[in-house]
Order: C-alpha cells, then sequence, then structure tokens
C-alpha cells in the first residue's frame, strides 16, 4: 500500500503549494507581506490541531524533548523565517521567479543529505532529478515578451527568494532526523503539527511589536485578504505541509522534495486563468521535459 506513497504525496505537495503560493501573492498585494504569514500559521495551527485531536485522539503530540526542539526548529526555520522571506519574495518578483528559486531546494537537499544521513538514490534517479530541475528551470526562466502582473524583478527579490531556498532545504532535513526518532502512528501529521506551533508562536511573538500587530489587525478588516489568505492557508500550511511530510517520511528526501518542485509547472494553467500569462512553447518543452524526469523516478 506504501508503494510511491511518498512520490505521490509530494506531487500532491506541489499542486496544494502552487494554490497556495497564487492564493498568497493575491492577499499580500492587497495587505503586507507579514499578515498573510502571521494569519496563515495561526489558522494552520487551528485546523492541525483539530486533525490531530480526531486522528489521533490527543490535542498536542507526545515525543521526546530532542523531538520537540528539533521539530521546533525545523518550525522556526521553515515556517517563521523561510516561508517569510518566500511571501515577501511572491510580492516583489511574482510567484513565478519565486518558484523557480524554490525548484532548487531538491539539488540542497539531496547534497546535505547524502553527506549527513548517508541516502543513497540511483544513479538513474539523480539522472531524473536533474532532469526534472532542468525542465522546471526553462520553464520559469523563460522571458516573456511583455511583462504582467507588476512585478518587478530586483537582487534584493532574488536575495529573499534565496532565503526562500535555504529555510526550506534546512527545516526539511532537520524535520527528517527528528521524524526517526518518532513513535507511534501518523508521524506525518504529529510532526507537521509540533512545527507549525513552534513556527506560529514565533512569527506572532515577533508580531506584538506595535506597528506588525496594527497592520495584522487591520489586514483582518479586509474581506478579500482574508478569503485569500484562508483558503491558501488550508491548501497550504495545513494539506500542503501534511503531504510534504507523508513524502519525506516514505522516500528518499531528495525524491521527495522533487516531486514538491514541481509547483511551478502546475502553476502555468494557474497564471494564465489568474495573471493572464498564457503558456507558450517552450513551457510546454519544459513541462513535456519535467514529466519525463518524475517519470523515471517512477519506473526505474
Amino acid at each position: 500500500m506504501t508503494a510511491f506513497l511518498g512520490e505521490s504525496a509530494g506531487l500532491v505537495a506541489a499542486l496544494f503549494w502552487a494554490l497556495s503560493s497564487t492564493l498568497f501573492t493575491l492577499a499580500g498585494r492587497r495587505q503586507n507581506h507579514q499578515a498573510v504569514n502571521s494569519i496563515r500559521l495561526l489558522g494552520a495551527t487551528v485546523m492541525l490541531g483539530i486533525s490531530h485531536l480526531l486522528l489521533v485522539g490527543t490535542l498536542f503530540p507526545g515525543g521526546s524533548l530532542y523531538v520537540w526542539l528539533m521539530l521546533g526548529l525545523s518550525g522556526v526555520i521553515g515556517l517563521a523565517l523561510g516561508d517569510g522571506l518566500l511571501m515577501w519574495a511572491h510580492v516583489t518578483i511574482g510567484p513565478r521567479l519565486s518558484m523557480l528559486l524554490m525548484a532548487m531546494v531538491p539539488l540542497v537537499t539531496t547534497s546535505v543529505a547524502w553527506i549527513i544521513f548517508q541516502e543513497t538514490i540511483d544513479f538513474i534517479k539523480i539522472i531524473a532529478i536533474m532532469i526534472t530541475v532542468a525542465g522546471v528551470s526553462y520553464v520559469v526562466l523563460e522571458k516573456r515578451k511583455k511583462k504582467k502582473g507588476g512585478f518587478n524583478v530586483t537582487v534584493f527579490g532574488i536575495l529573499l527568494g534565496i532565503g526562500g531556498v535555504l529555510g526550506q532545504a534546512i527545516q526539511l532535513l532537520i524535520a527528517k532526523d527528528a521524524m526517526v526518532h518518532m513513535g507511534g502512528g501518523n508521524v506525518a501529521l504529529s510532526a507537521t503539527y509540533i512545527r507549525i506551533l513552534w513556527g506560529t508562536g514565533a512569527i506572532w511573538l515577533v508580531s506584538m511589536h506595535r506597528y506588525r500587530m496594527k497592520a495584522t489587525m487591520k489586514a483582518m478588516s479586509d474581506a478579500k485578504f482574508m478569503t485569500f489568505t484562508i483558503i491558501g492557508t488550508s491548501v497550504g500550511p495545513f494539506l500542503g505541509v501534511w503531504a510534504s511530510y507523508i513524502a519525506i517520511e516514505f522516500s528518499p528526501i531528495g525524491i521527495a522534495s522533487t516531486m514538491m518542485s514541481l509547483a511551478p509547472l502546475i502553476m502555468i494553467p494557474i497564471s494564465f486563468l489568474v495573471f493572464k500569462e498564457g503558456p507558450t512553447w517552450k513551457s510546454v518543452i519544459g513541462t513535456i521535459v519535467a514529466i519525463a524526469g518524475v517519470a523515471m523516478i517512477f519506473l526505474f
């Protein structure tokens, strides 16, 4: 029953993240990115708490102090810092280019996992990862003849995206180690919940600053902002992160993160509908190349 469960969960996570990235970009352009990150994490905490109570039977997960501290570190780095920078990048350079940078996560995680966890991946799968990343990069690096969406590509915006990449890669590696030491059922849900608790606590502690709290309260009064943020939270930090942890639990972290890196390709039809950005023949070629890479991961 678990054959390709991790890989499939990674693809589901990519779909959810493509949707949530679009929604959070729309929300961030109405209010500030910090309000988006604060509210989405709070909403995800409530959703995961209810899910954990219903599915596991306890309001808070068990686990050793080591597990809680490591997952806490993962949550602060990945959710409070990394995702905060990514939200900022979304509204600065746009979700398409931001997701390109996130496509580089597999290269970071695979390399470090090979050194730290001694994870071995067959040579053919390494080639498949490279093909998948190349296909993704080809699509999202394509230059458009006409600039759309009102985004401005700057060095600062690229650095924000790189910060998001490092946050995502580091939190996955830390979480992978912590999950090995967890017992009981539904490890992915419990691990996701713990790191969301820490990430939410960290971001709201920072938000207690007078100016930031005022901005967050103002954002909550914006009906469209809240609609985008709540729906984005449901499919991103809640279902998407949960799926990502199922992915790293049941498959090597390099392969799992490669599946998740397909979000930019999934965003092609979404961008067409939301930002009126139609696909080109280069987008089609890049998509075919990336899908071929994914097929190699499944078949070999």
